[in-house]
């Protein structure tokens, strides 16, 4: 893919990232993940209750009413990043008291692991919290299975029902349900960073390399790109064309009118320039209100055409300040370089012509020494 085209791709990207990442939103994203533990805990409330597990109903039961009580703060509370992580430390003792209630044959220990990559893929200013979260779901993870590898421990037996398989399947469920809404968050994360990373680096290039008014390529770009066309001609045995066109009286236009006309007058003569050069052609500011343009395989003649082209649409200009008409001219010197020529000699002949055309005259193309 282009780099134009994946730069835009990318742009598109963050700019649907950022726009959904509104309030409303934020809201929704925040109350559907509470919601979703809501209906989870009156599934298992109820679950437990026809097992018989009543210490885990009554657990149930306040958790019921902690995400019940969530939601209803979730429209007030600032930090919202505090309640999710309010809601990890719920599912931790949920998975600790279901194992110790039923046994890790139910599989309630495997939330302890899953809610690891969410913690800390939650965007939170305290980094600490989701190595708090690890540290301490990890070593209790490891603790429970080792303690109730062996049934009998448990303070429910319920083993010889189909209540185990019953929770392992709902809690199958459940797990998954959060691995994908986790990968999901990641997948995005990681593509809006990738996006953002690759955009940035692409606008300080263009900073880099750009001239900020007329968007023109800057002077060192336009050397090496020069080298490279030299380097091609050699190839090709195909000779190439320098032109560098100067502003007449440009002094005036900044005396006369401010330095703010100045600035309009060049963005509007770096359009001419660009209208004006043909396929494979590409110019640069070369300073102040010098203006470089290399036309890569094109002879003399060639390059006076389009030249006379270019100053002619420059003089055309419709520019006017406070009613009054600000009129532009502009003179060029254009140098043919050979295959082999050095591109510093080229250009500096095309200057030297462009300063013969200034004392000829001015509004011309100079092409002879």
């Amino acid at each position: 893919m282009p780099k134009e085209q994946s730069y835009e791709k990318d742009l598109q990207f963050i700019e649907k990232i950022d726009k959904l990442v509104s309030r409303k939103v934020e809201f929704m994203a925040y109350f559907f993940s509470l919601a979703a533990c809501l209906a989870a805990h009156t599934l298992y409330l109820i679950l437990f209750a026809m097992a018989g597990v009543w210490a885990m109903v009554i657990f149930n039961i306040f958790s019921v009413c902690f995400y019940a009580g969530t939601i209803i703060a979730v429209r007030h509370v600032k930090g919202k990043t505090n309640l999710v992580y309010a809601s990890l430390g719920e599912i931790v003792v949920h998975a600790a008291a279901a194992t110790l209630c039923v046994g890790i044959q139910a599989n309630f220990t495997m939330f302890l692991l899953m809610i690891i990559p969410l913690a800390f893929l939650m965007p939170n200013k305290n980094r600490y919290a989701p190595f708090v979260v690890m540290f301490v779901s990890v070593p209790l993870y490891g603790l429970l299975n080792f303690t109730y590898l062996k049934p009998g421990h448990e303070l429910y037996h319920i083993e010889n029902t189909i209540s185990p398989t019953v929770f392992y399947v709902i809690n199958i469920l459940v797990g998954s349900f959060v691995l994908m809404y986790v990968a999901t968050i990641y997948t995005v994360i990681n593509r809006y960073t990738g996006c953002k990373l690759r955009v940035q680096n692409e606008q300080l290039r263009i900073l880099a390399s750009t001239d900020p008014l007329t968007k023109f390529e800057n002077r060192r770009v336009m050397s090496r790109r020069l080298t490279e066309t030299a380097a091609a001609s050699e190839k090709t045995g195909e000779s190439y064309i320098v032109g560098i066109g100067d502003l007449d009286d440009f002094k005036r236009v900044n005396d006369s009118f401010g330095h703010d006309m100045g600035d309009h007058v060049l963005e509007a003569v770096a359009g001419v320039i660009t209208s004006a050069l043909p396929d494979g052609g590409y110019a640069a500011r070369w300073g102040g209100e010098e203006f470089l343009f290399v036309l890569p395989d094109t002879d003399t003649a060639q390059g006076v055409i389009m030249a006379q082209e270019m100053i002619h649409a420059v003089s055309e200009l419709k520019l006017t300040c406070d009613g009054e008409t600000v009129r532009i001219t502009m003179t060029v010197g254009i140098c043919e370089g050979q295959p082999g020529d050095d591109p510093e000699k080229v250009i500096n002949r095309a200057d030297s012509r462009l300063y013969k055309g200034k004392h000829g005259g001015k509004n011309r193309v100079e092409f002879t020494d």
